[in-house]
């Protein structure tokens, strides 16, 4: 009795990461995390240079012209997507320092739990359970 009512209270607490948050870090080449859907938030590192190749243009020889093209090419849509991946890139690399995350894939599950190297938020879900689970 006292195991399944232990069982259920963890149950309770820990399923499916209801409770408390969980943020993933990976990168743009690593393969893919399964399950980002029970994440409260994902962070994916990269080179933050590479969004912005795609900006690039010839010098047009004149500093006004120049002003005016790249002005149009921030302020366009692609260029709005550029300055977003540009961004997000930053905070991502900005938390995991923040947040001291040492390896990657990381699945940070708060408060105080850390899981390196799983490819799949619910694998390491788990092994955060059966580890909170052992007197």
């Amino acid at each position: 009795m006292h195991s399944v009512l232990h069982r259920l209270f963890l149950l309770l607490y820990v399923a499916p990461a209801h409770g408390f948050e969980v943020t993933v870090f990976t990168a743009e080449d690593l393969p893919p995390v399964r399950g980002l859907e029970r994440a409260t938030a994902v962070y994916t590192l990269g080179d933050t240079r590479m969004p912005l190749a795609r900006l690039t243009f010839a010098n047009p020889g004149d500093t006004e012209q120049a002003k005016r093209e790249a002005l149009d090419r921030l302020s366009s849509p692609a260029g709005q997507a550029v300055l977003e991946a540009v961004r997000d890139k930053a905070t991502a690399a900005a938390m995991a320092q923040l947040l001291h995350i040492e390896r990657l894939p990381a699945v940070l599950v708060s408060p105080g739990y850390v899981v390196y190297g799983i490819y799949d938020v619910a694998e390491a879900l788990r092994k955060v359970e059966a580890y909170r689970a052992t007197p």
